[in-house]
């Protein structure tokens, strides 16, 4: 197992003392640990399905089939780049 030193800020830190205190994990390092695992798996989780989804489309498109048709005002492009003001990163 590797050793990551991070810096967590003092309210943070307080929160996951509490957990800690109330039981919920042994120790902080347990309960930082089962958060970072809980995040990893949940991100992961996501693109694999986005990933299932578009092998299952790509399958579709092989056979023939149109696996999506979009009726758009506007083109894909330009509904795409819309969509890109709606959040922030």
């Amino acid at each position: 197992m590797g050793v990551v030193p991070v810096r967590i800020d003092d309210e943070d830190l307080k929160r996951i003392d509490l957990l800690v205190k109330r039981q919920a994990f042994r120790s902080r390092n347990e309960a930082i640990r089962k958060m970072i695992k809980t995040v990893i798996s949940e991100s992961m989780s996501d693109d694999q399905n986005v990933d299932e989804l578009v092998k299952f489309l790509l399958k579709l498109k092989k056979t023939g089939k149109e696996p999506l048709v979009l009726r758009l005002s506007k083109t894909a492009t330009a509904t795409v780049a819309s969509g890109r003001d709606r959040w922030h990163t």
